[in-house]
């Protein structure tokens, strides 16, 4: 015999509203509680993978200088011919930049050492800043090559450089190309060599290489947001001079070059400030240390942190500031001619 069903009874099993609610509930605070933990597990990884890129370009490096008599690459020169040759002597013609630049990861990645991927950061927007020519590939909104082009066009300039680059030399140990006198404004009394690893005083200590800042327009020439030069083949010069703005024109003897004034954090601003800046590695009124990432986990009150490259090939992760305070760009300005020590930071 078949009963009727009561029409107040709830079936077995079943979850009335508030019990769903408070599942949902529950859900809710557990997502809340795992988000920035996933976050910051995800930081920790592009960190680590930047580090590993970076070890990567050191051990290309490492490559390239057994090849080379233990002499590292300009950070770039004017190429003299669309075939990529170059002269480090006839680099005042400005003839030469039709054929664009030719940059130190050129070395590196042309010669098997390394692919063009290792120049990449995935916490950089898309894996790091474009080259000054782009040629065919890799444009950014608003940016224009030194032809004057807004993207890609028949006969645009490319340089030989990677696509994408993250990192930047130290301009210590990777010289411009400025080889010969009269290429810098005034008195041009010095000029850039290129640096033997020999010459380096405890390479453990030594930035040889770090990471941009993932804001590309930092170190574009212009202003505002559009008809920017990408300046991403240039190295990053943490040194200073207390009477002349300019290194190359910088007197020829004691007190030599700087880190700054402690006092005032070495020339850094917080990374929120300098985040409209433009043409830092041409002055901007920033220091040139102001254009180093701080995009990873850890930092100060200044910003986050950035892998750092040492010249005996080890990798450390570390606050640009930290880098300042120890000296570690150098206790010379290797790659410029004269007296080029470093002094105690001056007022």
């Amino acid at each position: 015999m078949k009963f009727p069903r009561h029409p107040d009874r709830i079936v077995a099993g079943a979850f009335t509203l508030i019990e769903l609610l408070v599942v949902i509930s529950i859900i809710a605070v557990l997502i809340g509680i795992l988000l920035p933990a996933l976050s910051a597990a995800r930081k920790h990884g592009q960190a680590v993978k930047c580090a590993t890129n970076l070890h990567h370009v050191s051990q290309a490096m490492g490559g390239y200088l057994a090849d080379n008599g233990g002499v590292y690459p300009p950070s770039y020169v004017y190429c003299s011919d669309a075939d990529g040759n170059y002269d480090l002597n006839e680099q005042l013609s400005s003839d030469n930049a039709p054929y664009g630049y030719l940059h130190w990861s050129y070395f590196l990645y042309a010669g098997k050492n390394t692919p063009q991927e290792s120049f990449q950061c995935p916490t950089i927007p898309n894996g790091g800043l474009p080259r000054t020519n782009p040629g065919p590939e890799g444009w950014e909104p608003g940016q224009t090559d030194g032809s004057g082009n807004s993207g890609p066009s028949s006969g645009a300039i490319e340089d030989r450089q990677a696509v994408r680059m993250a990192y930047t030399g130290n301009a210590a140990i990777f010289p411009r190309n400025k080889f010969q006198l009269g290429m810098s404004t005034g008195g041009s009394s010095r000029v850039n060599v290129c640096v033997n690893e020999k010459s380096i005083d405890d390479p453990a200590r030594v930035v040889l290489a770090t990471e941009f800042n993932k804001n590309w327009k930092l170190v574009a020439q212009g202003s505002g947001d559009s008809g920017l030069l990408s300046k991403s083949h240039r190295p990053i010069n943490a040194m200073m001079h207390p009477t002349s703005p300019n290194e190359y024109d910088a007197p020829d003897g004691p007190p030599g070059f700087t880190y700054g004034n402690g006092a005032n954090n070495f020339g850094l601003q917080s990374e929120s400030l300098v985040s409209a800046a433009r043409d830092i590695l041409a002055g901007g009124g920033y220091s040139q240390a102001n254009a180093v990432g701080r995009h990873h986990p850890g930092g100060d009150k200044l910003g986050g942190t950035a892998n750092f490259l040492y010249a005996d090939g080890h990798v450390d992760r570390k606050t640009v500031r930290q880098t300042l305070e120890r000296w570690e760009w150098g206790r010379r300005y290797y790659s410029l001619t004269g007296y080029n020590k470093i002094g105690p930071p001056w007022n």
